[in-house]
């Protein structure tokens, strides 16, 4: 491979129409931004907007006086014919708006936007370097064929490559789909997480509420408990840690296939307790025989009798 003149410096009107004014600064800057592991620029026929077909690459630049050169690799047999034939003589660059060389593209008629740049002509091309388009090694032209049927060969071998690149774009819309397809899934997979977190909390209330009914609940039988006279005020606070201990516990199933809870159990054997509090034994009577005090005094006064025992 040999070097070859894409650019050169002096005021150059490109294909928007903006006239600039180029420097050895500038070219400098193109060589210097250029690294083929971050974009390789292709070598192209015109100026096509997606950079293909590539008919060879550009390995390196280089500044030598006012000229911008570059090194190439890999180029197309058919298209090096091309370029020996004289059928496109002319060449212009493209480049990213940073100055980042975006392709050189070789031009049949149509004008360079820079001119002077002196004739290219490939030869000594490696075979085995070679990047062709599907098909492309089939076609050997002999010393018969005129540039008709090059450029009708060319132009058949392009149509095939179009071909391969609309099923390629098939190929990525259906990747496309596939991935607004997971990116739904993972929406719903975050509002069924939002969701379960909600129903958890939900559970989470009812059982809070669940546990102060019962705990209420077994707060008025302790005090009818100690009302009737089944329980001291002194046994309440052991009464109570055995409740909450209870309340974690699995359900009993006994032989006669009745299943009951811890609790269920305690305020069973509470409700079977006889009385320790003897009411009826009270001597204070008044003159119809019967006690003047109220019961509630007399309850109190039993209760800490008992207490006090």
């Amino acid at each position: 491979m040999k070097w070859f003149a894409i650019f050169k410096t002096g005021k150059h009107t490109d294909s928007n129409g903006i006239t600039k004014d180029w420097t050895e600064a500038d070219i400098d800057n193109i060589v210097s931004s250029y690294d083929p592991s971050k974009h390789e620029a292709p070598i192209v026929i015109g100026h096509p907007k997606d950079n293909s077909p590539a008919f060879g690459w550009i390995d390196k630049l280089k500044r030598i006086g006012d000229t911008l050169y570059a090194l190439p690799r890999q180029l197309v047999n058919d298209f090096v014919e091309m370029i020996n034939k004289g059928m496109f003589k002319k060449r212009s660059i493209s480049l990213y708006p940073d100055g980042t060389l975006r392709h050189v593209g070789f031009l049949g008629a149509t004008p360079p936007a820079v001119k002077g740049l002196p004739d290219v002509e490939f030869k000594d091309i490696e075979k085995d370097t070679n990047i062709e388009l599907p098909g492309m090694n089939d076609y050997e032209e002999d010393q018969n064929t005129n540039d008709d049927e090059v450029i009708n060969h060319l132009k058949k071998k392009l149509n095939e490559y179009a071909d391969q690149i609309n099923n390629n774009k098939e190929k990525l819309l259906k990747l496309a789909e596939y991935e607004q397809k997971l990116k739904e899934a993972e929406i719903l997979k975050s509002k069924i997480t939002e969701l379960e977190m909600q129903r958890q909390q939900a559970v989470n209330n009812f059982n809070e509420l669940k546990a102060k009914m019962e705990s209420d609940k077994f707060d008025q039988f302790i005090n009818k408990s100690i009302s009737e006279g089944k329980l001291l005020p002194k046994m309440v606070p052991i009464v109570k840690k055995l409740w909450e201990c209870n309340l974690s516990r699995d359900v009993f199933e006994f032989s006669d296939k009745t299943k009951s809870t811890p609790n269920e159990i305690l305020v069973e054997f509470i409700e079977s307790m006889p009385k320790i509090i003897d009411l009826g034994g009270s001597t204070d009577k008044g003159s119809n025989g019967k006690n003047d005090e109220p019961s509630s005094k007399i309850i109190a006064d039993e209760i800490r009798k008992q207490m006090n025992q």
